[in-house]
C-alpha cells in the first residue's frame, strides 16, 4: 500500500479504540492449521480474516500475496507471545484481564443485540467466547507490556522524519483532511447521594421481602432489576439468573461478595459501579458459577436540560467574565482525561490533538456539526454529544486551531510525519526483535501457499 494511503487511513480511523481479538465469526473456516508455533497454532481462519481486513482496507481482493502477509505477520506475533510467555518479569494480573474481557464483550453484546443473540450467532456457549477472550486478551496485554519495556526510549530525529518523508514520491504525497484542535469541557448525569441512598434503600427492602418469604428473588428480578441482561431478545426475563460466567470473570467487588458465599445463601446489599445488588449463589458447574441477581441504580439527579443550564453558567463564566477555559475545564469537566489537560481533546491511543474532523463524526455526528460550525477562537453553545469513551454527556466546545484540507507537507504536517515515521522504525525494530528470537521458537508452516476457502 502507498505510504499516503496508510496515512490516510491512520487520520480517518485513528480515534478508534485498538482492535481486540475476536472470536471466529460463523461461516468461516476453523478446522485447517496453517502453522505451528511453540505450543500455539496460526489457524486458517485467522489468517483469512486478517487477510480480509488488509485487503478491504486497499479496496482490493484478496491476492495470495495479501494473504501470505497475513500468515507471516500471525507466525511473528505467536513468536513474540511464545517467547514472552517464558519472561517472568512480565506480569498480567487477573484483574487486568478480566476488566478488558469485560470490555470487548459488553461491545459484542451490544453490536449483536444481547447475548442470546451473540450466543446464536457464533454458535458457542457465551463462557467458550469468554474463554478465548481470555487467552487472546491475556497474550495482546502481555505484548503491549513487552513492547512498551523494549521500545520506550526508542525516538526519531527531525532528520529522520524528512528522510522518511522524501521517501514519499510527490505525486503519491495525498490530500490530508480537515483537521482540528479542540477543548471542551463536559458534564455528564450522575446520581447524587440522596438518589444513591433511595437505591441502596429500595435494594434492602426488595432483599427483605426475600427473607421474609413474601416474594422469590427470581420473581423480584422480572419485576424490578435494571439489569440488561436480565431481559432476553425476545423481550422474556430470566429471573435474573446467570450460568456461564467464571467467578473471575465477574467485577471484583460482585465477585467478592459472591464468593463468600455458601451455594443457596443470599447476600446483603453490595455496591458495585452498576448500583446495588442483591445476589444469591446457586453453586458451580466446574469453573461456572451460577447465581441469581437483582441490580437496582440510582437515577441521575441531573437532566440534559439542567446540565446545558449549568453548562452555560460556565461558558458565560470564560466568553463574558473572562476565566481561563483551562481553569473552567480543570475545576468542572467530568470528562476527566480531557480536564486534567485543560480541557484539550487528544486521540486516546495515540496523544494526537490534531484530529480529523471526519473521524470526530464518524464516532458521533454531533462533533462533526459542533466543530463545523466554529470559527478559530470561537465556544459553542452547549450541546449533547458522545464522548470518546462511550459516555453520553453535554458539552461545550472551544476550536483552538483549524487545518483544511491540504496536500501533505514536511512544514504543516510534521506531528503527523514523525509519528508515523517513529512507527516505521518501531515496526523495523519489531521484526529484528522477532528474528532474534524465532531459532529459540519452534515454527512449523503448513500452508505457505494461499489457500482459497
Amino acid at each position: 500500500m502507498p505510504v499516503t494511503r496508510c496515512l490516510l487511513l491512520l487520520l480517518l480511523v485513528g480515534l478508534a479504540p485498538a482492535a481486540a481479538a475476536q472470536p471466529v465469526a460463523p461461516g468461516t473456516r476453523v478446522d485447517g492449521i496453517a502453522a505451528v508455533v511453540g505450543e500455539g497454532v496460526v489457524l486458517l481462519s485467522e489468517v483469512d480474516a486478517l487477510a480480509q481486513q488488509a485487503a478491504a482496507s486497499q479496496q482490493q481482493a484478496v491476492t495470495p500475496e495479501v494473504w501470505s502477509r497475513a500468515l507471516d505477520q500471525l507466525v511473528d506475533r505467536r513468536v513474540l507471545v511464545e517467547a514472552i510467555r517464558r519472561d517472568t518479569t512480565i506480569q498480567v494480573t487477573e484483574d487486568q484481564v478480566s476488566t478488558e474481557v469485560d470490555r470487548q464483550m459488553a461491545g459484542l453484546i451490544e453490536q449483536a443485540g444481547g447475548e442470546d443473540a451473540l450466543v446464536a450467532a457464533y454458535g458457542r456457549p457465551l463462557a467458550d467466547l469468554r474463554e478465548q477472550f481470555r487467552e487472546d486478551t491475556r497474550d495482546e496485554l502481555m505484548l503491549q507490556q513487552a513492547r512498551g519495556r523494549r521500545f520506550r526510549s526508542v525516538g526519531i530525529t527531525p532528520g529522520e522524519v524528512r528522510e522518511w518523508f522524501e521517501r514519499i514520491p510527490p505525486e503519491q504525497r495525498t490530500m490530508v483532511p480537515e483537521l482540528v484542535r479542540v477543548a471542551h469541557v463536559a458534564l455528564v448525569a450522575r446520581p447524587d447521594d440522596a438518589a444513591k441512598a433511595r437505591a441502596r434503600a429500595f435494594a434492602q427492602a426488595l432483599r427483605d421481602s426475600v427473607v421474609a418469604g413474601q416474594a422469590t428473588l427470581e420473581a423480584v428480578a422480572d419485576r424490578h432489576s435494571q439489569d440488561p441482561g436480565n431481559v432476553r431478545t425476545d423481550g422474556r426475563r430470566n429471573g435474573g439468573r446467570y450460568d456461564t460466567f467464571r467467578l473471575r470473570d465477574l467485577e471484583p467487588t460482585f465477585r467478592a461478595a459472591l464468593g463468600a458465599l455458601a451455594p443457596g445463601q443470599m447476600s446483603q446489599v453490595v455496591e458495585t459501579p452498576f448500583g446495588f445488588h442483591v445476589m444469591r449463589l446457586n453453586g458451580f458447574n466446574g469453573e461456572a458459577v451460577s447465581f441469581n441477581h437483582v441490580l437496582i441504580t440510582p437515577q441521575a439527579t441531573s437532566s440534559p436540560d439542567q446540565l446545558r443550564d449549568r453548562l452555560a453558567v460556565l461558558r458565560d463564566s470564560v466568553v463574558t467574565h473572562g476565566v481561563p477555559f483551562e481553569a473552567i475545564a480543570r475545576r468542572h469537566s467530568d470528562d476527566q482525561l480531557s480536564a486534567l489537560r485543560g480541557g484539550i481533546v487528544a486521540d486516546p491511543q495515540t496523544g494526537e490533538r490534531d484530529l480529523a474532523v471526519e473521524a470526530l463524526a464518524s464516532l458521533d455526528p454531533r462533533w462533526g456539526t459542533t466543530v463545523r460550525g466554529l470559527d478559530e477562537g470561537e465556544i459553542s453553545e452547549p450541546s449533547a454529544v458522545r464522548l470518546l469513551d462511550g459516555t453520553e454527556a453535554v458539552h461545550f466546545v472551544l476550536l483552538q486551531r483549524r487545518t483544511p484540507t491540504h496536500r501533505l507537507s514536511f512544514e504543516t504536517d510534521y506531528a503527523l510525519l514523525s509519528q508515523y515515521a517513529l512507527n516505521e522504525k518501531r515496526n523495523r525494530l519489531a521484526g529484528e526483535w522477532v528474528a532474534e528470537l524465532r531459532p529459540s521458537v519452534h515454527v512449523e508452516v503448513r500452508a505457505s501457499q494461499y489457500v482459497p476457502r
